[in-house]
């Protein structure tokens, strides 16, 4: 029952997978083969084989594969978008949470946004 609220809560916002760069391969791999599979039914049928599945229907799954891969690969992949709210953190925790990289919040400006994402480099040299 783990693994599936689990699985859940890879589509929350603020959760991502822990190898986003190999997930998002596995679903351009998925969609190249669903488009590889409805190809080499067209052509089957070119050929003169008949298969037990029409046009159609073999159409349908490969657009209903599609969709979930695509799905999955843009909200289990990051953490900034998300189907589901991100899950509330309970302020007796105990953990002081900080951001490594905080985005700007609303009051800031365009140049404080600039300067807290490119620090100026003081260090001399030239």
């Amino acid at each position: 029952m783990s693994k599936i609220l689990d699985f859940f809560d890879l589509f929350r916002k603020g959760a991502a997978v822990s190898e986003p760069a190999l997930w998002k391969n596995r679903s351009a791999l998925t969609l190249a083969l669903t488009a590889l599979i409805l190809t080499g039914c067209r052509a089957a049928k070119g050929f003169g084989y008949e298969i037990p599945i029409s046009e159609t229907d073999a159409a349908s799954i490969a657009a209903g594969v599609a969709v979930l891969a695509g799905l999955f690969s843009t909200y289990a992949t990051s953490d900034k978008v998300g189907i589901l709210p991100p899950k509330p953190v309970s302020p007796d925790s105990g953990a002081d949470l900080v951001r490594a990289d905080p985005e700007s919040r609303a009051t800031d400006n365009a140049v404080e946004q600039h300067e807290r994402a490119y620090p100026r480099d003081t260090g001399g040299g030239g």
